[in-house]
């Protein structure tokens, strides 16, 4: 008779501790948190901001597109300025910017149209650097023939 009792008493602690956990695991399946965001389409554009080094990137490779040329022109045109000279002297950084103008003036795909575009909206974007625009644009029409 005790072994009944104790086998009685294990299977009843057994069970009691399987309700236990069972109700402790329903309670917590039925906290659900959910967050939620709204995006204001008109607040926030999902435009990606450019940057010159990404430009000079498009200009240099030989597989880009005319349409791809023109966009990168107007991106610096519009969303990229020169940096501004110190005491009428060029800035280290506007090295690179230059260097667009020159990839673009000696890439394959680039036309006579593009060229007088770019050097007309460049230009108007940055008319302190038209001297620097220009030698730069020449040094790359004479490179056309030698770019790869």
């Amino acid at each position: 008779m005790d072994n009944k009792f104790i086998l009685i008493a294990i299977i009843i602690a057994i069970v009691v501790i399987i309700f236990i956990v069972l109700i402790v695991i329903v309670k917590n399946n039925n906290r659900v948190i959910i967050k939620t965001t709204v995006i204001d389409k008109k607040k926030n554009s999902y435009k990606k901001t450019s940057t010159i080094k990404e430009m000079v990137e498009i200009a240099a490779r030989r597989d880009s597109s005319e349409k791809n040329l023109k966009d990168a022109i107007d991106i610096v045109a519009k969303e990229l300025p020169f940096p501004k000279k110190i005491k009428h002297r060029l800035p280290k950084e506007a090295k690179i910017y230059l260097n667009f103008v020159l990839l673009i003036a000696s890439h394959r795909k680039c036309d006579a149209k593009m060229i007088a575009y770019m050097d007309k909206t460049i230009k108007l974007s940055n008319p302190e650097y038209t001297r620097e625009v220009d030698i730069y644009e020449n040094e790359g029409l004479r490179d056309r023939t030698r770019r790869i």
